[in-house]
């Protein structure tokens, strides 16, 4: 898929949501459940993945994010799939009616694999440097509608197999 395939298919769903959600409160609360697809930069590849948040207290949430990132050579393909757990705080004080931020950490798993075509061993399939990703996050939301948010996240992962910097934009769903 490519990048203006994904980016016309994010404006479609926000354009649809935009008009079909109700008219409430969105800030970050207790209670709330937020759900964001999301596009990574990135060097190697456009990553694509979801995350969802759940807020424990006023300006506490946990959650998770599952990203994946695929790229091919003319001798071979490659992909990375992270999956990780966050906490994360919400600096709700901040005077700014529309804007969410917040900044917390994430304990996650990589998998990496690959396969090799001519030139690096015919047909060579392997799992490579899976492991344990340790980082923190930093980011923000911003309310055009009361349950539709742009988001942006930056992050940096300190310890682990994919130690990288990189951020990602996407739209947060309100869910409750």
């Amino acid at each position: 898929m490519t990048l203006k395939r994904i980016s016309a298919l994010f404006l479609a769903v926000l354009l649809v949501s935009s008009f079909s959600l109700a008219q409430t409160t969105s800030l970050f609360k207790k209670g709330g459940l937020y759900i964001t697809p999301q596009i990574g930069l990135n060097s190697l590849s456009i990553p694509i993945g979801a995350s969802v948040e759940y807020g424990l207290t006023e300006n506490i949430g946990v959650g998770g994010t599952a990203t994946y990132w695929g790229w091919s050579y003319d001798y071979g393909k490659a992909s990375v799939i992270v999956v990780s757990a966050e906490a994360l705080y919400h600096f709700t004080k901040i005077k700014a009616p529309k804007l969410d931020v917040y900044g917390g950490a994430g304990l996650g798993y990589g998998i990496y694999s690959f396969s090799w075509g001519s030139g690096f061993g015919e047909g060579y399939a392997s799992t490579g440097t899976s492991g344990l990703d340790l980082g923190i996050i930093l980011g923000a939301r911003y309310y055009f509608q009361p349950k539709i948010a742009v988001s942006l996240r930056i992050m940096n992962s300190l310890v682990g197999s994919w130690s990288t910097f990189g951020a990602a934009l996407g739209v947060t769903f309100v869910a409750k």
